[in-house]
């Protein structure tokens, strides 16, 4: 009887073996082929592929937007948000629009009947804005910080969510001819909150509230979820999402998580100020002193000396030093590899369970290389309760992209090697009986 090596066993199943949590194992996977197409050409394609994958997915929103809204809170936001619809990209708006139509569609507007409305639909578009939920933490390395010389970082995305809205989560990709762009969020939300392009350029937008109001001032109408696709879809690095996003005033004040295949930064955003650039050299507050070369740390408020001090929160402070103290990794005997960075996202230190970096309200923890543009997402199940020992599963590559030249997974080597080794070892094992057969045949 024929016996294979262990050893050749191994190196057969390695190759083979698909993670059972990669793709769309851990969240759906919205794949839009948008070349040449139009912004409701898009919408519809992917309203019917959500509508298929979610069949509720109408109901689930209503259900959220009654959750977290009264009626006559919805009915006011829904009189003034024309104006902020307006200067949205007409190709997003169309999207939108046609996303909802796709759907069972009400012209009703009544929360928690059931039913949603185009207005229902677009209140949830502009709410991570003008309510200013958006909440979270952010922290890179790179450089000298970084085991590979490159960048890693990692983004909490903190928000206030319900069943109905947590059992929503997926990843949209858009594939236009030369590019792509990733959407880490929610079935049919069409702004960005977290993502990146196949360049590998990452950003991810936090509040940071300086207690302004909602307001109608036409210098503050554009709204930055929407403003950050168009930059993900315009922009190769850093400096070009600067350039690109200081051209506008926007309704709230915000951070923007970035990073680039050099570089991790934020950039600072408040109303009445130039969006401004913090990098791990740059003058900060008394309060928010860092010292921590080619690391950089984001919360819900500003660290830049020049800009307002909003930093009133307990839980802003308690995260901004808890990454001060994880902040430790060096050119010497201490760069962060990737398992670093999802330990700090994953971080639960302190009594407070809305103080830790990794708390009650986290929907979603990611880490994204640049570099080779892998992205490793936890999301929180649709109880709500957290799993004990929460683990971040990697989304690959050829999960996302389907049109960007992929690199050969290194796996595959030894998918060949294992092939090879065991042709081999079967025609070394059975030999002796193939020369039998052949002197036989003669």
């Amino acid at each position: 009887m024929l016996k294979i090596p262990p050893i050749i066993i191994c190196l057969i199943l390695f190759s083979f073996n698909i993670s059972a949590n990669d793709a769309e194992n851990t969240v759906p996977i919205f794949r839009i082929d948008a070349k040449n197409k139009s912004g409701t050409e898009i919408g519809i394609v992917l309203g019917k592929a959500i509508k298929e994958k979610f069949p509720q997915v109408a109901q689930k929103y209503d259900s959220y937007l009654a959750e977290n809204l009264d009626q006559k809170t919805f009915e006011e936001w829904a009189q003034k948000i024309s104006f902020l619809i307006s200067n949205i990209d007409p190709i997003y708006q169309d999207e939108v629009n046609a996303i909802v139509s796709s759907w069972v569609m009400s012209s009703r507007d009544h929360l928690g009947d059931g039913h949603l409305s185009a207005h229902e639909f677009w209140i949830f578009q502009l709410m991570p804005e003008i309510q200013q939920g958006i909440h979270g933490s952010g922290f890179g390395v790179f450089g000298k910080a970084s085991a590979s010389g490159s960048p890693i970082v990692g983004r909490n995305l903190d928000w206030k969510t319900t069943e109905a809205l947590r059992s929503l989560q997926a990843i949209t990709v858009y594939e236009y001819d030369d590019k792509a762009v990733v959407n880490i969020g929610f079935a049919g939300y069409a702004g960005v909150m977290s993502g990146f392009n196949h360049q590998g350029l990452f950003g991810a937008f936090l509040d940071s509230p300086t207690g302004i109001r909602y307001s109608n001032s036409p210098k503050s109408q554009h709204i930055i979820a929407f403003e950050l696709r168009k930059a993900l879809e315009t922009s190769s690095n850093i400096p070009n999402v600067e350039e690109r996003l200081n051209q506008q005033q926007y309704h709230s004040s915000h951070n923007i998580l970035l990073a680039d295949q050099k570089r991790v930064a934020v950039l600072e955003q408040s109303q009445g100020f130039d969006t401004q650039l913090r990098t791990d050299v740059s003058p900060l507050k008394t309060e928010t002193l860092w010292k921590k070369p080619h690391q950089i740390a984001v919360v819900n408020c500003f660290a830049l000396k020049s800009l307002p001090s909003n930093c009133i929160k307990s839980i802003d402070f308690f995260q901004w030093h808890r990454f001060k103290t994880l902040a430790q990794f060096n050119s010497l005997n201490n760069k962060a590899h990737v398992q670093d960075i999802m330990n700090v996202m994953l971080d639960t230190f302190n009594m407070n369970p809305y103080q830790k970096v990794f708390n009650q309200n986290t929907v979603q923890s990611m880490v994204f290389t640049p570099q080779d543009q892998k992205l490793y997402l936890y999301t929180q199940p649709v109880s709500g309760i957290h799993e004990t020992n929460p683990v971040m599963h990697e989304i690959r590559q050829q999960s996302l992209f389907s049109m960007i030249p992929q690199k050969w997974p290194f796996q595959n080597l030894f998918l060949i090697v294992g092939i090879l080794l065991l042709i081999g070892v079967l025609i070394y094992g059975n030999y002796p009986i193939l020369i039998k057969k052949y002197k036989k045949n003669q």
